[in-house]
């Protein structure tokens, strides 16, 4: 018994690993699932029921309930939200969880056992096909937690772009010069310019969606700035053969002369064409809306520069070929593909400002 209440931390909760430690005087292997799931008593069910865990050798040992504390509560609805299992004739402890949206099942068990092993390998392989989510490409956003250069993963929809339909003709050469660099190791910057709506973001969503290997670290406009800071170059050294994207980068590509102090320029040629664009091999990716005349004349100098492209609407016979493809009336102008693809929805830039009053 004692071996038990010293499993338990300060705050009451169970540190597994010292308990399994206790319990069977072996250090435990550990593989953890956690997937997105609604917190119901039905959900756990599912779990419990796929599991079977009595059946294959362990038994309930504790539990913690989810009550709703309103007046109005169904007892039915109450279900245990943690449970811990024990082996009765093997070294193994599962711990599930199913609260704030999320299933997280713990298999701790003894690594020296190869059967239980593959037991718990099998039953990990059951329950991601089971409750898991389709995977989906993925980027990495800068963070600064506690002053210090992270990143955080991101989830998105896979993009697939047609070339053809969807951009001009000229943009191919652009298009193959960027696929080239993503896969090869090597430094430089990549210019994307033109109005909104004309494909940019696009594109570099189907990017990220087709070059799943590649790093795409998105660098949020508030951290522009910290580009500046000695501790971003340390971090980046962890991040070798990554891309950088910057997106509305108007004020990081203006030339420097209009810059009071320390220009972010100067970080960007740093890791595109100085001492450390060799070892880093790091691409910029800059998005932004503003004329090519104000960016800096030192990140356009060959050698630099992977590829530039101004993205523009798209040629008239593009424009009505796209629109008859969705059902939508042939245009006499060029259209950005933002317009085509909601050109059934009402333009609020051209709604007339009713006068206010009587």
């Amino acid at each position: 018994m004692s071996s038990i209440r010293n499993a338990f931390d300060g705050y009451g909760d169970l540190n597994r690993p010292l308990f399994f430690a206790s319990k069977y005087e072996v250090l435990c292997s550990k593989l953890e699932l956690e997937v997105s799931m609604v917190v119901s008593k039905i959900n756990m069910n599912k779990v419990l029921s796929l599991l079977n865990l009595e059946k294959n050798g362990f038994q309930l040992m504790l539990k913690n309930w989810h009550s709703d504390d309103a007046s109005n509560a169904k007892m039915e609805k109450d279900f245990p939200d943690e449970l811990l299992f024990t082996g009765i004739e093997v070294k193994g402890m599962i711990w599930i969880t199913l609260y704030n949206k999320r299933l997280n099942v713990e298999f701790l068990y003894d690594g020296k056992d190869q059967a239980l092993e593959q037991w718990v390998l099998k039953m990990n392989d059951l329950l991601r096909k089971s409750f898991g989510l389709t995977k989906k490409p993925t980027f990495s956003v800068l963070t600064k937690p506690n002053n210090c250069f992270s990143t955080e993963e991101v989830r998105t929809e896979k993009v697939v772009i047609d070339l053809d339909r969807h951009y001009n003709d000229d943009f191919r050469e652009t298009f193959n010069r960027v696929e080239r660099s993503i896969k090869a190791k090597e430094s430089g910057l990549i210019l994307l310019y033109g109005k909104p709506g004309t494909g940019k973001t696009t594109y570099i969503k189907s990017l990220i969606s087709k070059h799943k290997k590649a790093n795409f670290i998105f660098i949020q406009n508030e951290f522009v700035q910290s580009l500046l800071d000695p501790d971003f170059i340390s971090f980046l050294l962890r991040q070798r053969n990554s891309v950088l994207v910057i997106e509305d980068a108007e004020k990081v590509i203006t030339s420097r002369e209009n810059a009071n102090g320390r220009s972010v320029v100067s970080t960007i040629l740093q890791l595109t064409d100085g001492l450390f664009s060799d070892y880093l091999n790091i691409k910029v990716i800059c998005t932004f809306n503003t004329n090519l005349a104000k960016v800096d004349t030192a990140l356009l100098r060959k050698g630099r520069m992977i590829a530039m492209y101004e993205f523009d609407k798209l040629e008239l016979d593009k424009t009505n070929r796209l629109l008859a493809a969705i059902n939508a009336k042939e245009s006499y102008e060029s259209l950005s593909l933002a317009d085509i693809f909601n050109v059934k929805e009402r333009s609020y830039a051209e709604t007339k400002t009713r006068p206010i009053g009587f």
